[in-house]
Parts: C-alpha cells; structure tokens; sequence
C-alpha cells in the first residue's frame, strides 16, 4: 500500500514537474499569480454563494427558547408541603 502511494505521489510530482517546466521562465510568476487570482475569486464567490442560499438563511435564524406554561415553583412549592406533613 505504501508503495502505491509513493508511486502516485512521484508520478503527480512528475507531472507537475513537467508542466511547470513548459511555462516559460519569465512567465512563471504572472501564471502562478494569475492561479491564486482564480483561486481567491472562485472561493469568494462560492462562500457568497453559500451565504446567500435561502436554506442557509433559515439555519441562521435563531428562535429563541419559549418559557413552558408551568405553574411558577411547582416542584419548590410541593416539596415544601412534603417536608411540613412529615414535621408534623
């Protein structure tokens, strides 16, 4: 297995090797800045994208806790009766 991972990661280093290569000395830099320009445009409109995704928006929605219809202090009020009957 790790050979096969070897083998893969010398053939995609090759490749890259190579078509770097191609690209002319003086061009290189325009091309690599060029990629990160592509890169940083493609991921800022993908994260817009996302953002503004009508199913993201309801996630985003925060419902706040609704109190329960309880009697206040029910349970404080029934222990203290159960405490008062076995005093007495």
């Amino acid at each position: 297995m790790k050979q096969k991972i070897r083998r893969t990661s010398r053939l995609l280093d090759d490749t890259i090797r190579k078509a770097c290569e191609r690209i002319p000395q003086k061009k290189r830099k325009v091309v690599v800045l060029g990629l990160c320009i592509l890169f940083a445009s493609v991921f800022s409109f993908m994260l817009w994208d996302s953002f503004n995704n009508q199913e993201v928006q309801k996630i985003l929605d925060i419902e706040h806790i609704k109190p329960l219809d309880l009697p206040q202090d029910s349970l404080i009020h029934k222990l203290k009766d159960i405490f008062h009957e076995q005093k007495q």
